[in-house]
């Protein structure tokens, strides 16, 4: 049997919102395990893309537990990555800063600065970003964005990856290419 590395336990999350309490999560029971894919369907506003950020330590939920790794999440960490629906870079880095800024947070206190470069460069040859190692986000399409998120995502080797709809900007084969590298 394999090792559970999240746990969601009766997790709920409502909001304050101008017309009350609105609740998008509620009852949420899951438990994912070491190698697993999961993957949640459900209509636009159901609550997927908050059980995500639950689960990323981006917001805290106002009831339940979630447990990653066996400990509580309380924030975001490095054992989690998050590819979201948008590219969320930084716009005054580069491809590669972007890239380096994750791997240095990750590994910054156990290697050196030309492992971790290393790291960056391999993430984004494995997204078909070498080319562009060098250019701002401004610079680059919305999928070419996609992907340096992506890499950034993957160069942390994370213990889990939360993607929310990562492949939705690019194009077909660069879907199939990046699904298979996945």
């Amino acid at each position: 049997m394999s090792k559970t590395i999240v746990k969601v336990e009766n997790a709920g999350m409502t909001f304050d919102t101008k017309k009350g309490k609105f609740v998008a999560l509620r009852d949420i029971d899951l438990t994912i395990a070491e190698g697993e894919f999961v993957t949640l369907i459900g209509h636009s506003g159901c609550g997927k893309s908050t059980l995500l950020n639950l689960i990323a330590g981006l917001t805290l939920p106002t009831s339940g537990n979630l447990i990653c790794d066996g400990r509580e999440i309380a924030g975001p960490g490095p054992e989690r990555a998050v590819v979201f629906q948008n590219h969320s870079l930084l716009p005054w880095l580069t491809c590669f800063e972007n890239v380096l800024l994750a791997v240095e947070r990750v590994f910054g206190k156990k290697e050196g600065k030309t492992k971790l470069k290393a790291r960056a460069e391999a993430a984004l040859d494995m997204v078909h970003m070498t080319h562009a190692l060098h250019k701002y986000p401004h610079e680059i399409s919305g999928g070419m964005k996609q992907r340096v998120g992506i890499a950034r995502a993957f160069a942390m080797e994370p213990k889990i990856l939360l993607m929310d709809e990562p492949f939705g900007a690019l194009d077909a084969l660069t879907r199939a290419s990046l699904q298979d590298e996945l």
